[in-house]
């Protein structure tokens, strides 16, 4: 195996060397999102992983050598779809630990989930995780219209694969705290273990927990959901969307997350969706610019990124 990276073409090799991947073994298993971070181009690693798989071909991979990949590795990310975000955020959505969207209404949240609940369903050589997605409503309904727009233009995008993409969104509408608790610790597991599901998405929790009067009760539930969905995304490896409400408390603190430090300690990484007070023309048509900022995560440094909303999805700012 030792041969392998010897015979690799060189932008292949190159991959290779700033992963630090010795074998075949491992350019296989080595998740797509990982070498991403190592600011490879999706062509590159696409090249890498074809000659791996036709030398593993010949030979078995043992489930022990999943034990043996640094904990780091075994976990993915799921791309937006969207080349600034995801340089923003370095890959993605990480399937690990809650991640956190908030902002004010209007500001695009939902539109981006939509977004990512097509890019989960693509192999992982596209950026997503080859899997489905658990979408949780508990404000509006779910806007079952724009996603089908969407899929076609995701069906226009990639022609190569087939993916029936409405069928794989399982959507559930939630009306209080009581009913979600039940659905994530009732109804998800057993979804989860008959379908292939990668994704969870609550839109939102502030729905649910900002009418509570009793806010030692409200930390309580908010914990209880948050032990669920944390247990649900360690056993299935899966990316947990959590959209938050803003609130205003002065002029000085406006756009505060809502749900206070009882519900901000339970996340891992929080990220804030907000419009930017200017325009760029696209398409012959004046769009507002959206902005992503990383409000705090403990892998990725503090950043932004613009992006607009089109009629196609998320794209880059011209």
């Amino acid at each position: 195996m030792a041969e392998f990276v010897d015979n690799l073409p060189d932008e292949a090799k190159l991959v290779a060397d700033k992963a630090k991947i010795k074998s075949a073994d491992q350019a296989i298993l080595t998740p797509t999102a990982h070498l991403l971070l190592q600011e490879s181009s999706p062509h590159d690693i696409y090249v890498l992983k074809a000659s791996a798989a036709k030398v593993v071909a010949k030979e078995s991979i043992k489930v022990s050598d999943l034990l043996d990949l640094p904990y780091c590795m075994k976990w993915a990310r799921l791309s937006f779809g969207c080349e600034a975000l995801d340089k923003c955020t370095q890959g993605g959505i990480v399937t690990r630990g809650i991640t956190e969207i908030c902002g004010v209404a209007g500001s695009g949240k939902t539109q981006l989930l939509l977004q990512l609940s097509l890019m989960s369903q693509l192999p992982l050589e596209f950026g997503g995780l080859g899997a489905g997605v658990a979408f949780i409503c508990t404000e509006h309904a779910f806007p079952s219209k724009r996603l089908h727009e969407l899929s076609k233009t995701f069906t226009q995008k990639y022609p190569s694969i087939n993916i029936n993409y409405l069928a794989q969104v399982h959507v559930q509408q939630i009306h209080n705290s009581e009913q979600l608790l039940k659905c994530c610790a009732e109804h998800l597991p057993p979804l989860m273990a008959s379908e292939r599901i990668r994704l969870i998405i609550i839109d939102s929790v502030a729905a649910v927990f900002r009418t509570y009067s009793d806010f030692i009760q409200r930390a309580r539930d908010m914990r209880k959901l948050a032990n669920c969905l944390l247990n649900l995304g360690d056993r299935y490896n899966c990316a947990v969307i959590c959209v938050n409400q803003v609130t205003s408390i002065s002029k000085k603190q406006s756009e505060i997350p809502c749900l206070g430090l009882a519900w901000s300690h339970l996340g891992r990484t929080r990220l804030r969706i907000s419009k930017v007070p200017k325009q760029i023309k696209y398409d012959d048509k004046l769009l507002t610019v959206r902005k992503l900022e990383i409000i705090y995560s403990p892998e990725t440094p503090i950043a932004y990124a613009e992006f607009l909303i089109t009629g196609e999805g998320i794209v880059n700012v011209p």
